[in-house]
C-alpha cells in the first residue's frame, strides 16, 4: 500500500501477526482474526466503515480484499457440528487444546469436506483421544504410542462417511514449540478451542496464505524430514501456490538425503502428489528441484530423449503431458465416456486393490512409468528417426522394480505392471479393420490379474497417452477412431462382461478330472482356459459342446495316463 495511505504514526512492530481496522488513517481495531478487529472499529466509529488490514511478522501490510483468508474463525464451529461437539467435550473437562495443521489451512482457505481433525493437547494426547471416544460414542485406537497420539474415527450416515480425529501431545514445550517444529507456514496456524476461537500464528501462515505461497517454517525442514521435499510440490500443485525462492532452494540443496525416509513415507508422498490436479506439473518440478533423480530416477532419465512424429515432445515431457491429460480427463469426468457407462466406470476406478489403493490412485504411477523402457529399447534407424521395438516389455520390468521398491502390495503391483505391459495394446487394437471377438476376449484376459481386470483402465489410460502425443489440434481422426475402440471396450466389459469378458466355465477341473479321466497338472488349466475363449468367440454354447471341444483339443487326444 502507499505510504500516504499508512497509518498516522505506524509502527508496524506493535502490530505483527494482528488484524487491523483503519478509519481516516487511524487505528481503531486490533485483534487476532479479523472479526476481532471489525468488531473493535464498530465499538469505536458505529457509524464508519473501516479498512481491514493485516500486518505480517515484517511489518508489511496487506489490505482484506486481497487476502483469501474470507473465513471468520467464530463462524466455523456453526458449520462444523462435529468440530463445535468436540470443544464442547474438551471445555467441559477443562482441557487446553488447539486445532492445528491442515485442517485449519483448508479452513482458512474455505475448503469444504474436511475429514481429517488434527488437534495439539498440553498433556497425554491418547488420554484425551479416549475421553472424546468414550462421549461421542466412536471407535478409538493408539496411532503412535511414541509420540501419544490418538485416533478417533466418527461414523456418519452422510458423506464423508468417516471423519478422524487425531489427538496428539506438544511437539516441544509449549504450543508455539510445538507450530515451529511443523513443515511449511501455511500448516503451522492453530485455532484455539476456546469462545471466541482465536488464531494463533507464529511463523505469519497466514500470509503466505494470502500470497498464495509455500514457504518452509525453518531453511532446515527438509533435514529434520527430507520427504518434505515431494510433500512441498504436492502441496504447491494441491493449492496453486508458488514455492517460496528460499524455500525451492532448500530442497535443491537436500533433494539428496531424500533415501533417509522409509519407502512407504516416499510412497504415500508421491501417490497424493500423482493425484493432486496437476500431476504432470507437479513431476516436472520434482524433476527442476533435483528430487525425481533421487526418488525416481528411473523417470528422470527420460528427460531430453527425442522421440519421432507424431510425438511432440521428449519423452519425460510427454509422460508428463499424460499425466495432465488423465487428470483433466478424469476432472472433466471423461467426456469420451458414454453416459449410460458413467456410474459404471465411476464404481471401476473406485475398486479398491490390497494396501487400500483405489484403481483410480495408482493409475498416475503406471502413467508415470508407462514409458520408462523407452530409454533402453531406443534404436535410430535414420538420423533423426527413433523407434521403440518392445518398450512396453522394459517398462513393464522397470514398473515391477520401482513398485517393490516403494512396497505397494503384491496386488497393487500387478495392476500397475499390468496397465505399463499392456498400454500398447489399444493402439495395435484400432488399426484392425474388424476387431473380433476374439481379439477382445485376449485383451481383457491378458489385462487381468489375481482380483483385478486392469482392461478399461488401460483403454482409459491410451486417450491420455494419444492427447499427449499429438500436438495441439493434429491427431482428430485418429482419436475418433481411438473413441470408438474405447466405446466398444466399455460396451464389451459394462453390458458383455459375463458373455465376452469372463464367461463362467461350462466345465469345471473336477469335471475334466471325473468325467474325461485327466489327472492334475497343468493341463486341465490350459484346457479350462480354452474353453473359456471358446465360450467367448461363441464356438461353444453348451455343456455337451464344452466336451466334444475339450476331447477334440490336440493335448487331450495326446494324453495318456501316468504322463502328467
Amino acid at each position: 500500500m502507499a505510504d500516504s495511505d499508512l497509518p498516522i504514526d505506524f509502527e508496524p512492530h506493535l502490530y505483527r501477526n494482528r488484524w487491523l481496522a483503519i478509519v481516516r488513517r487511524r487505528v481503531v481495531g486490533v485483534g487476532v482474526t479479523r472479526a476481532q478487529a471489525e468488531r473493535t472499529a464498530k465499538q469505536i466509529r458505529p457509524k464508519e466503515r473501516p479498512g481491514l488490514y493485516f500486518v505480517d511478522g515484517s511489518g508489511r501490510l496487506t489490505q482484506a480484499d486481497s487476502i483469501m483468508l474470507q473465513i471468520n474463525p467464530e463462524n466455523w464451529f456453526d458449520s462444523q457440528p462435529l468440530l463445535q461437539k468436540t470443544a464442547q467435550i474438551l471445555q467441559a473437562r477443562h482441557i487446553e487444546s488447539y486445532l492445528v495443521g491442515g485442517a485449519v489451512r483448508d479452513l482458512l482457505l474455505g475448503r469444504a469436506n474436511i475429514v481429517d481433525l488434527d488437534f495439539a493437547v498440553p498433556g497425554d494426547g491418547l488420554a484425551v483421544a479416549r475421553q472424546v471416544a468414550d462421549v461421542l460414542h466412536a471407535a478409538y485406537y493408539p496411532l503412535d504410542v511414541e509420540r501419544a497420539t490418538g485416533r478417533v474415527v466418527v461414523d456418519q450416515p452422510e458423506p464423508p462417511h468417516k471423519i478422524y480425529l487425531d489427538f496428539a501431545s506438544f511437539r516441544g514445550r509449549d504450543l508455539t514449540a510445538d507450530l515451529l517444529d511443523r513443515d511449511f507456514t501455511i500448516n503451522a496456524i492453530a485455532l484455539s478451542l476456546t469462545q471466541p476461537p482465536q488464531l494463533i500464528d507464529p511463523a505469519n501462515g497466514q500470509a503466505d496464505l494470502a500470497a498464495a505461497q509455500l514457504k518452509s517454517v525453518t531453511p532446515l525442514a527438509f533435514q529434520h524430514d527430507p520427504v518434505r521435499a515431494i510433500r512441498a510440490v504436492r502441496q504447491a500443485a494441491d493449492f496453486n501456490f508458488a514455492i517460496d525462492p528460499a524455500t525451492a532452494a532448500a530442497i535443491r540443496r537436500d533433494a539428496g538425503l531424500l533415501p533417509r525416509v522409509s519407502a512407504e513415507r516416499q510412497r504415500d508422498e508421491l501417490l497424493k502428489l500423482l493425484n493432486t490436479p496437476t500431476p504432470g506439473r507437479a513431476v516436472d518440478k520434482l524433476n527442476q528441484l533435483n528430487v525425481l533423480p533421487v526418488l525416481l530416477p528411473e523417470v528422470a532419465a527420460l528427460a531430453g530423449l527425442e522421440q519421432s512424429l507424431p510425438h511432440h515432445l521428449d519423452v519425460l515431457a510427454h509422460t508428463c503431458q499424460t499425466l495432465e491429460k488423465w487428470a483433466a480427463l478424469a476432472a472433466a469426468g471423461w467426456p469420451d465416456v458414454p453416459q449410460k457407462y458413467q456410474a459404471a466406470l465411476a464404481g471401476y476406478l473406485e475398486t479398491p486393490l490390497a494396501g487400500g489403493l483405489s484403481l483410480q490412485k495408482l493409475m498416475p504411477l503406471a502413467i508415470l512409468l508407462h514409458d520408462t523402457g523407452k530409454l533402453a529399447a531406443r534404436t535410430e534407424e535414420t538420423p533423426g528417426q527413433f523407434r521403440f521395438i518392445g518398450h512396453e516389455k522394459e517398462s513393464a520390468q522397470i514398473a515391477l522394480a520401482v513398485a517393490h521398491r516403494l512396497r505397494l502390495s503384491s496386488q497393487a503391483t500387478d495392476f500397475v505392471e499390468a496397465v505399463v505391459r499392456q498400454h500398447m495394446r489399444p493402439g495395435w487394437l484400432v488399426h484392425q479393420k474388424n476387431v473380433s471377438r476374439r481379439a477382445i476376449f485376449r485383451f481383457f484376459r491378458d489385462t487381468a490379474g489375481k482380483g483385478f481386470e486392469a482392461g478399461v483402465a488401460v483403454a482409459l489410460h491410451a486417450l491420455a497417452d494419444h492427447d499427449a502425443t499429438f500436438p495441439p489440434g493434429a491427431g482428430k481422426a485418429e482419436r475418433r477412431a481411438l473413441v470408438a475402440l474405447v466405446w466398444r471396450l466399455l460396451a464389451d466389459y459394462f453390458e458383455r462382461h459375463d458373455q465376452l469378458v469372463d464367461p463362467p466355465l461350462l466345465l469345471s477341473g473336477r469335471d475334466l478330472i471325473g468325467e474325461l479321466g485327466l489327472k492334475e497338472g497343468k493341463l486341465i488349466g490350459q484346457l479350462l482356459h480354452r474353453l473359456k475363449e471358446a465360450q467367448a468367440v461363441g464356438e461353444v454354447t453348451s455343456r455337451a459342446e464344452a466336451i466334444d471341444f475339450i476331447k477334440s483339443d490336440p493335448d487331450f487326444g495326446d494324453y495318456r495316463p501316468g504322463q502328467l
